[in-house]
């Protein structure tokens, strides 16, 4: 009998069990379901659980109780099968957003966990542009709300949205452009956003938020008759990371070049050109105090690691004005004085043989706590079409990064069809893309599982192009998703946005 079995052994006899035979074994007797809930047991269980789980912010496993993995393991493998099943079940459908001004989300974005959403609108008013950003809770799917709102004027160019260890506070830095790019940083305190609902059409909240930084984008010092346009920003304590379209490579066409800016201050820095050349687009992700330059090199993916510079020196923390863009030396300058990244600490690559440059669409995971990164590339200008997952996964300490995996998957995809809005988690499991079908002109919503133990990639269709739902593929116009808990939120052009569940 088991239950006279040491919990020694008993502890030895779990570990090659699965989570269903463990739930199962709790059910025989009040003895085996006691000791079937105990902390310890579902510590190794998740930890050798293959799909990932929907842990709260910065929580580690280990400090949660048995109860509660047993309940976020038992979620996590339902929406696995759900999700490589050959017919995909949406088990929850909310409309985030019901606009009948047909203001439509332009960009969204989940932050970690897929419990706040951020969304994005241009809005066209007087004859002159403007942004809404909001800070929607979706925690619970049945009671969503929209907990922070501002006007920006000017268009939206990029946003990162980066969360405080505790969860109490987000800080949204985003691009724009009023005559020329800026940048603006908002903090966010979740915990009073949480307390606060807005309207479809915000008014002004019942306490004034903070005014923004503001900072400006000077041209590069080899293009000052370039207007710089943001790409994408990345944060690292008190650094901004930007990328930037700033130099001239023929026919009106950009090359990427990385700005490190102050927010405090507003001084900002080019990173020697040279660093960035190889790469005709380029991706940045920070983990720990490293620097990853991603992007393709000739036929390879190429990960670069350097390690993260202080170019500013430490200042006396004070309240800037709302608009700064000093910088120490004049950046038109001929002898303007670089900012070198130091010596490459690593270098990294996944080839992709069936590369052709301006043919194909490339994709990388959102930052994220996950010391790991995900690639998706689409190949429309090779027989059969087809497309390659990238996968790579480091152990970053604080002096070293090294790579602890990495993957490369091949998988088909429709001859007379098209990907747009790709969307690809860090780790690599799941992916979602719209398909545009150029003989039927249909868009359909397609899935990607893969399973690393097996080296399998499913591809499927997600959303055919006439669902029974309130809205069709062919409405979709922005979408955001989140690999572990498998929410996704579509964006549709008459200005609805819907969440999905599939678990």
């Amino acid at each position: 009998m088991l239950v006279n079995l040491p919990d020694d052994l008993l502890l030895d006899i779990i570990q090659y069990t699965d989570v269903r035979d463990l739930l199962n074994l709790r059910k025989t007797c009040r003895a085996l379901h006691t000791f079937g809930g105990n902390d310890y047991v579902w510590h190794r269980i998740v930890a050798e659980l293959p799909v990932p789980i929907d842990l709260p912010w910065h929580t580690h496993p280990t400090s949660l109780h048995g109860e509660e993995l047993q309940r976020l393991a038992v979620k996590a493998i339902r929406l696995d099968e759900n999700w490589r099943h050959p017919q995909t079940r949406v088990r929850g459908l909310r409309s985030l957003i019901d606009d009948k001004s047909g203001q439509y989300v332009d960009q969204m974005q989940f932050l970690p966990g897929g419990k706040w959403l951020w969304t994005a609108q241009r809005i066209l008013k007087r004859d002159s542009w403007c942004t809404r950003m909001s800070l929607w809770s979706v925690e619970d799917a049945n009671n969503t709300c929209r907990v922070w709102s501002t006007e920006i004027s000017g268009i939206y160019r990029s946003c990162t949205v980066v969360t405080s260890r505790d969860g109490e506070t987000a800080t949204l830095v985003v691009g724009v452009c009023e005559h020329r790019d800026v940048i603006e940083v908002h903090t966010i305190s979740l915990r009073e956003a949480a307390k606060i609902r807005c309207g479809i059409y915000p008014g002004y909240p019942t306490t004034l938020p903070a005014k923004p930084k503001q900072l400006q984008i000077r041209p590069h010092p080899r293009a000052p008759h370039l207007r710089p346009i943001i790409h994408e920003i990345a944060t690292h304590g008190d650094l901004l990371i930007v990328t930037i379209f700033a130099l001239d490579t023929g026919g009106g066409a950009g090359s990427l070049q990385v700005l490190l800016m102050n927010p405090e201050t507003g001084i900002a820095k080019w990173v020697e050109p040279s660093l960035v050349q190889a790469f005709p687009f380029l991706w940045v992700r920070v983990w720990g105090e490293f620097l990853f330059l991603l992007g393709e090199v000739g036929e390879d993916f190429a990960v670069h690691v350097y390690r993260v510079p202080q170019p500013f020196p430490p200042s006396p923390r004070r309240t800037p004005s709302p608009c700064v863009g000093t910088t120490p030396e004049d950046p038109n300058h001929d002898e303007y004085s670089y900012i070198s990244l130091g010596p490459r600490l690593a270098r990294f690559t996944g080839r992709t043989p069936m590369a052709v440059p301006g043919h194909h669409i490339a994709q990388v995971s959102p930052p994220s706590s996950t010391s790991g990164l995900s690639a998706i590339m689409f190949y429309h200008s090779v027989e059969p079409h087809c497309a390659q997952l990238l996968r790579f996964a480091f152990n970053v300490t604080t002096d070293t990064v090294s790579l602890s995996g990495r993957s490369s998957k091949d998988f088909p995809i429709g001859n007379e069809s098209s990907a747009q809005l790709a969307q690809v988690g860090a780790m690599g499991i799941r992916a979602v893309w719209l398909e545009h079908d150029w003989e039927t002109q249909l868009n359909r919503v397609m899935k990607l599982a893969y399973d690393p133990a097996t080296d399998v990639a499913k591809v499927g269709m997600l959303l055919p192009p006439d669902p029974e739902l309130p809205f069709t593929p062919n409405m979709c116009h922005s979408l955001a998703f989140d690999e572990i808990t498998g929410r996704l939120c579509l964006g549709m052009y008459d200005g609805n946005v819907y969440m999905l569940d599939f678990v």
